[in-house]
């Protein structure tokens, strides 16, 4: 005979609401880091344009005017 139970099954519940909580925070997550990214774009961009223009001219130039 098979015996049913009226207590509902509390593990699987637990275990699928911490499984959504934990999704949801990974969502939020790449989100906010999305945005960050999104907000600092222009800056690095500059910043990376600055770093090329010293390496492969400033550099060059100084070196040649000194003599090397």
């Amino acid at each position: 005979m098979v015996k049913f139970s009226n207590k509902p099954n509390i593990k699987g519940i637990r275990s699928v609401a911490e499984d959504a909580n934990y999704k949801s925070k990974l969502i939020g997550r790449d989100g906010r880091l999305f945005a960050g990214l999104i907000s600092t774009r222009v800056t690095g961009m500059t910043y990376g344009v600055t770093i090329a223009f010293v390496l492969a001219l400033v550099i060059p130039l100084l070196v040649k005017l000194c003599g090397g």
